[in-house]
């Protein structure tokens, strides 16, 4: 559950133990509101003068595109953080795939040696981060839809559709309009319903 954010970091419940997670600044936005459960993806460190650190993600390419620049030389927990906050993954990615020195430059903390270092050793390596993530969103995607047209014939089966005719529907409607949002599909599934009863 998330109890506070502060500037760098978000204060997490975990069962009755709370845990300082710090967050890429741009993170914070996307957060839930307070007392929400929230799902981070962690990356735990030492640190020699604060001990144990947490960082916190939304997706596992945020984490894993940290982890990949926590390997350069030069690049510290804090400098990836801000890097990543201060730009969307998906361009910090892929300037560092196109070996976009210049862009990199632009960023807090880096200059024109560790923007060619970040091209040079992390060029490849990140080009198949990006191919990842897209995979896992279209996997996310794909699982979505299954899970919300289980739950929606779900609502259907208890109006007193048996299920049988409750997924026609609902498979029939999907066909009709595939980027419908529930609420358009449900009541698709009812109008083709509705003459049957």
């Amino acid at each position: 559950m998330l109890l506070s954010v502060e500037e760098n970091f978000a204060l997490i419940d975990v069962g009755g133990v709370g845990y300082e997670v710090r967050l890429p600044p741009n993170l914070k936005e996307q957060l839930p509101p307070l007392g929400e459960t929230v799902a981070l993806h962690i990356r735990t460190l030492f640190h020699e003068e604060d001990g144990l650190m947490l960082f916190g993600f939304l997706e596992p390419a945020q984490r894993r595109l940290f982890d990949l620049l926590i390997t350069v030389s030069g690049v510290g927990p804090r400098l990836a953080l801000n890097m990543m906050g201060a730009s969307e993954i998906g361009a910090l990615a892929r300037a560092i795939a196109r070996k976009d020195t210049r862009y990199l430059k632009s960023l807090p903390g880096v200059g024109a040696k560790l923007a060619e270092r970040l091209a040079l050793e992390l060029a490849d390596k990140v080009a198949h981060l990006a191919f990842e993530r897209q995979v896992e969103r279209l996997v996310a995607a794909t699982r979505g839809s299954t899970v919300d047209l289980d739950a929606l014939a779900d609502g259907l089966v208890q109006l007193g559709y048996n299920r049988r005719e409750a997924h026609a529907a609902l498979n029939a409607a999907l066909s009709e309009q595939p980027d419908a949002d529930e609420q358009t599909l449900m009541r698709l599934a009812l109008s083709k319903l509705a003459p049957r009863r």
